[in-house]
């Protein structure tokens, strides 16, 4: 990285980059010099320039030279921006401004935000070269862009439009030009969520569509330095309303996003029983998982905890009788979620139940393992429980078969034909893997002696 970028980056955390009364002489390198006083100046400013009555304070991105993105807080002073060269006034909402405190801050990047006056402004133009103290062109944010992020959230990204006349060389200041409703300029910040903005990105302001046009992207604020580039600008062109999106909202495309929670459970349970949700997301229709780059969690809440209390885990244990929903939702989007319905009946001295969360779905290639019990007075036995699987389509896996835990007679053959395969595991749990998928229902059984419950499992694709 070239010199001057290093030094600008790291102006803040120098003072004139050398001790305070040595401002004239070269640093220590050889490489850059000082201004005369710039020590000086920056104390007097930061000692007196409080007393302005244009001074605000601000939240300002762009000064911490190991993250572009932090806040810091400082105190500036804001004035409207001219064009001394041309006498040309900018809008009002363009104002130049200069950090007064800590005044040691000598560099301001391209496309930092900041926060005062109850807006939301970007830097347009840095005015770092000859600076003593930090300064810069900044355009107030008079528009923002929703957009949503990965998981379907609403996020705004402010954005600034102006149509002002071309700058010419005439001596007086000239007239704005009168454009068409249809094209406006616009910059906004280069980010995490307008990283996805690109040519013909169609946006909602008000309750009108447009498409960017023109997209710039790539000017760098240091030669040298790709990730120099925080500011993109384009101009947005006037298109139709379509029926995905959402005006109201102020999304495009609101429509073409979809996140479905798939929940599986048992939605009988008896007093004293627990059962853990099964719970997966599915995003735009693709199964996603929890990961580094996306984290993926759950919350769970009970409609009437005396009678179904849950964990954060998603563990649901039965208190009494009568009937109740679990609430589960994405922790990181809680507005999506989904409503599971549990009964409990009356307690009974004895019954057979599943010990496993028996899915309500398996694709080709998916397995389960399921378990189940004799319960006397609540708690599960050990008694030996027949697994019975039926209902499947004869010619796609033949007939059903009836598998105990008591002989261990399972093997790990997979039969030539079959949809399925079920095989003994450790902890008397069978292991149920699907090969294929059928137009009917697989169907559990679970039973000892006169005591028997039943699940159905979709094979899919």
């Amino acid at each position: 990285m070239a010199d001057i970028t290093t030094y600008a980056k790291t102006a803040g955390t120098l003072v004139g980059g050398m001790p305070r009364g040595k401002s004239n002489r070269a640093n220590k390198d050889g490489s850059l010099r000082t201004q005369f006083f710039q020590n000086e100046t920056q104390a007097y400013t930061q000692e007196m320039g409080v007393y302005a009555s244009n001074v605000y304070a601000a939240d300002c991105q762009g000064l911490n030279p190991d993250d572009f993105y932090n806040w810091s807080r400082i105190k500036i002073r804001s004035i409207r921006a001219a064009q001394a060269q041309t006498g040309e006034t900018m809008p009002d909402d363009w104002q130049r401004i200069y950090i007064i405190d800590p005044a040691r801050y000598t560099y301001i990047p391209q496309g930092a935000m900041l926060k005062y006056a109850d807006n939301t402004w970007v830097v347009y133009k840095g005015k770092n070269m000859e600076a003593i103290l930090g300064a810069a062109i900044v355009r107030r944010c008079n528009a923002v862009i929703n957009v949503l992020d990965w998981y379907g959230n609403i996020v705004t990204v402010p954005m600034s439009y102006s149509k002002m006349g071309t700058l010419g060389n005439a001596p007086h200041t000239t007239e704005n030009t009168i454009t068409s409703k249809n094209y406006i300029a616009c910059i906004c910040q280069l980010n995490e969520y307008s990283r996805q903005f690109h040519d013909n990105t169609r946006i909602i302001l008000g309750d009108t569509a447009y498409a960017m046009r023109g997209m710039d992207d790539f000017t760098r604020e240091f030669t040298d330095d790709p990730d120099s580039v925080h500011l993109l600008t384009f101009t947005i062109e006037r298109v139709e309303v379509q029926p995905f999106d959402n005006v109201e909202l102020g999304v495009a495309d609101y429509g073409g996003f979809s996140w479905e929670l798939h929940v599986d459970w048992s939605n009988s349970m008896r007093p004293g029983m627990t059962q853990t949700l099964a719970v997966s997301s599915r995003r735009n229709n693709v199964l996603v998982e929890d990961s580094d780059e996306h984290h993926i969690s759950y919350l769970y809440e009970s409609t009437d905890e005396s009678v179904l209390t849950v964990n954060e885990y998603g563990m649901v244990t039965a208190v009494a009788e009568g009937e109740a929903d679990i609430i589960v939702s994405l922790s990181q989007n809680p507005g999506i979620e989904q409503y599971v319905h549990i009964e409990v009946p009356a307690a009974e001295n004895e019954y057979v139940a599943f010990t496993t969360t028996v899915p309500k779905t398996l694709h080709e290639g998916e397995s389960v393992a399921i378990g189940a019990a004799l319960f006397q007075n609540g708690i599960a036995t050990n008694y030996p429980i027949t697994i019975t699987f039926s209902n499947v389509e004869a010619g796609v896996i033949g007939f059903g078969r009836s598998y105990s835990t008591e002989g261990f007679a399972i093997s790990n053959e997979v039969y030539s034909g079959e949809a399925y395969s079920a095989v003994l595991e450790p902890g008397s749990h069978m292991r149920v893997n699907v090969y294929h998928a059928s137009y009917r229902p697989l169907i559990v059984t679970v039973s000892y002696g006169e005591y028997s419950d039943t699940a159905e499992i979709l094979l899919v694709t």
